[in-house]
């Protein structure tokens, strides 16, 4: 199983997160399949960049031109619905357990925070400005996900 991480603009995003939409089509250049993890990131176009969002959602069913000669060359139609349970999750997951992991969650957003702060303080010293907005605003993402998991861990440690 794989994890493919996508570029969503904001009005599909949201028609994902609603529940309205339950497909993709895609260009078929990283061996989608069935039971692989996609990770929707809602991405702004506007100001190309990404908002910070995700949803994941697993593929259920893959169509490509083999299958259906509706489906453009080099594309997949691809049916996705709910991540199913990891065989191997403990079904009595523990609060301490829980708030272990939102700490780590927490500790890898900072990580990735303090690193697109470093590459858009070196975009500014090249006078690179786009680029420069670009990481700055990953990093204020990344640091507002850190935030939410410190303050989601100290929530289930107070029980």
């Amino acid at each position: 199983m794989h994890r493919h991480e996508l570029k969503t603009w904001p009005k599909y995003f949201a028609a994902v997160r609603s529940g309205q939409k339950r497909f993709e089509i895609r260009r078929n250049d990283r061996e989608f399949k069935v039971g692989d993890i996609l990770v929707l990131r809602e991405f702004d176009p506007s100001t190309d960049t990404y908002t910070g969002q995700s949803e994941e959602r697993q593929i259920t069913f893959l169509l490509s031109e083999e299958d259906y000669g509706g489906v453009i060359h080099g594309f997949v139609a691809i049916g996705f619905g709910d991540v199913a349970p990891h065989p191997d999750a403990a079904d009595d997951l523990t609060p301490e357990a829980l708030a272990d992991w939102h700490e780590a969650a927490a500790s890898q957003a900072a990580l990735r925070a303090q690193e697109a702060r470093k590459v858009s303080e070196s975009y500014a010293e090249s006078n690179m400005g786009v680029a420069r907005d670009r990481h700055a605003a990953v990093a204020d993402a990344a640091e507002a996900e850190a935030g939410f998991h410190a303050a989601a861990a100290r929530i289930v440690r107070k029980g």
